[in-house]
């Protein structure tokens, strides 16, 4: 009897403990991440913040936040859309598809490692424009961008503990300032504009 009880104990002790760890890996993946994305989104009057509670949608999110170029290795555009749209193809299908090819020797491998890598650099790029676009500095960027891919939770508390902040292009200014450059020059020209004003 007592064996029965130990053996029933133990085996709901592992459950409550897996519970426990699939809440939280829910929590840090998915939860915390589309609060912060939904506050970052608001703040920069982006038209469907909502995305950020739409698992796919929120990849979708977090590439066009930032008004940034997407560059990493050859790749240099400003279709972060795009760019969202075969992340999340390759992430879905690619290895689908290079499974199949695996009966290839050392091809099917290649391509493994291949899509590994490339999945790996348009995510750093992803988080490390988010956190550019709220307020880290390069370096600070960089270096929580790296950690964030093989630590995802890193990324989850960086995107809270930045979604209040202003977005680099200003709080509101989603839609209406396409491209951080030209943020910078609609400022310069009314700052000019002002300086003239007050001058008069």
């Amino acid at each position: 009897m007592i064996a029965i009880l130990s053996t029933l104990f133990t085996y709901s002790f592992v459950i409550a403990i897996a519970s426990i760890g699939g809440v939280l890996t829910f929590a840090f993946s998915y939860l915390i991440p589309a609060i912060a994305l939904f506050n970052m989104a608001t703040k920069a009057g982006h038209p469907y913040p909502w995305l950020a509670f739409i698992p796919f949608a929120q990849t979708y999110l977090e590439f066009t936040l930032p008004k940034k170029q997407f560059k990493v290795f050859f790749v240099d555009t400003d279709q972060r859309g795009l760019m969202a749209v075969i992340t999340l193809l390759a992430a879905n299908f690619g290895t689908g598809i290079i499974a199949g090819l695996n009966i290839i020797p050392v091809f099917g491998q290649m391509l493994d490692v291949a899509l590994a890598f490339f999945l790996a650099a348009f995510n750093w790029r992803k988080m490390y424009d988010i956190h550019k676009t709220y307020g880290a500095d390069e370096e600070k960027a960089t270096i929580i961008s790296v950690i964030g891919i093989f630590i995802p939770v890193v990324y989850s508390i960086f995107l809270l503990l930045e979604m209040n902040n202003e977005p680099d292009y200003g709080f509101g200014n989603y839609q209406t300032k396409e491209t951080e450059g030209e943020y910078e020059e609609v400022t310069e020209e009314v700052t000019e504009e002002t300086v003239e004003e007050v001058a008069e």
